[in-house]
């Protein structure tokens, strides 16, 4: 957690909500709920579900952040994860003719990836396929990667 104080804005927060506000996981959390770290919910009458209002809410940041919990118990915590940033993390998308001569390949028998027809594309045909027939490309590609 960073050394800013995190605010509430809400008066009354779910057990997700409360878990994402400490940074924690809800698994993690109701771990250290057992524990009796932090304070135990209050629950709505009619539906029977758990919520912390503003007091628990602050006492439960007071004790992530100091690492001392309402039982006096002390705990370290690892620092959070940092997101990855999901549009860079993007698989590379394989191209449409590289899958189909994969699947091609591995129907003949040959065990390959898309990375190793790719590759071998590069070393059999370093000026790039052109109009080359396809079944001309598979033969050699599988010559190829037999032969590795």
């Amino acid at each position: 957690m960073s050394n800013k104080k995190l605010s509430i804005t809400k008066q009354i927060v779910s057990m997700t909500e409360i878990a994402k506000m400490v940074q924690l996981s809800r698994a993690r959390f109701y771990q250290l709920l057992e524990q009796g770290f932090f304070p135990k919910p209050l629950y709505d009458d009619r539906s029977k579900r758990p919520y912390y209002d503003l007091e628990l809410q602050n006492k439960i940041l007071e004790s992530r952040q100091s690492g001392i919990g309402v039982d006096n118990s002390f705990m370290l915590f690892y620092s959070p994860r940092k997101k990855e940033n999901v549009t860079n993390m993007k698989k590379k998308q394989v191209d449409p003719m590289v899958k189909e001569l994969s699947e091609t390949l591995i129907e003949m028998g040959l065990d390959t990836t898309a990375k190793q027809v790719e590759q071998g594309l590069s070393e059999v045909y370093p000026e790039g396929i052109g109009d080359q027939e396809q079944g001309i490309v598979v033969r050699d590609l599988f010559r190829h990667l037999k032969s590795d």
